[in-house]
């Protein structure tokens, strides 16, 4: 007759503790030993997915990014909103929601055809769109070096307005909100020169960003909140 022994019992454990000595998150433990639902975080703001499953809601990413930024972030409000498309997409099909986003493409080519676009109310270019949902980004600040260290450490700094516009009722939704955000993390050791060019460690900052924000309109992981940088 087979047994489950106390020996067995250290036996299937102790990869798993040695796993999590090594770095892994304590809270996936019991996922990884008892096969239950991994622990989720919910949006932070809201969720964009429609509340029955199996209907699709429409998203529009609409930024917008201050003229005096330096420049090597030319664009940099676009990157953003590409990563956080790409995030949003990958967490919602995990999440089993149904959403479409509005090509970016197609957002640019607003934006150009009217030059006086951030005049307009955010609800009515989402309804122009036909969008559900209107995610608002107003990058105020990005930087790439940490203070005073002579352009030798990167940390990048981000100070962005962040805001979920219900287009059929805008008067209900959430006032913005402020996202600040360092990469990598204060705790962790800044990155210098060596170990990445500007260019790779601007797309990696970026691309933070957009995973960081995603985390805002759909649920996460919660082991993601120690692997993100």
């Amino acid at each position: 007759m087979n047994r489950f022994t106390r020996r067995g019992l250290l036996g299937a454990i102790a990869p798993v503790l040695l796993g999590v000595t090594s770095g892994c998150n304590m809270l996936s433990v019991p996922y990884f030993l008892f096969a239950a639902p991994e622990p989720k975080k919910e949006a932070e703001i809201g969720t964009i997915a429609n509340k029955d499953k199996k209907k699709e809601n429409k998203i529009l990413i609409l930024t917008y990014m201050k003229l005096d930024l330096r420049p090597e972030f030319l664009q940099a409000d676009r990157e953003i909103a590409f990563f956080l498309e790409k995030n949003l997409k990958e967490l919602t099909t995990a999440n089993k929601e149904k959403i479409s986003i509005v090509s970016p493409r197609k957002v640019e080519d607003y934006k150009n055809q009217h030059p006086d676009w951030q005049d307009k109310e955010v609800s009515d270019i989402g309804k122009h769109f036909k969008a559900d949902h209107v995610i608002y980004l107003e990058v105020n600040q990005l930087s790439m070096y940490e203070q005073g260290s002579g352009g030798t450490l990167y940390r990048g700094k981000a100070d962005i307005t962040v805001s979920l516009v219900d287009v059929a009722k805008p008067d209900e939704s959430k006032p913005p909100q402020p996202f600040t955000a360092s990469y990598p993390r204060e705790l962790r050791m800044g990155l210098t020169p060596t170990d990445k060019s500007p260019a790779e460690f601007r797309a990696s900052f970026l691309e933070y960003l957009g995973k960081r924000i995603a985390w805002k309109f759909t649920a996460h992981p919660t082991r993601d909140d120690f692997y993100a940088d």
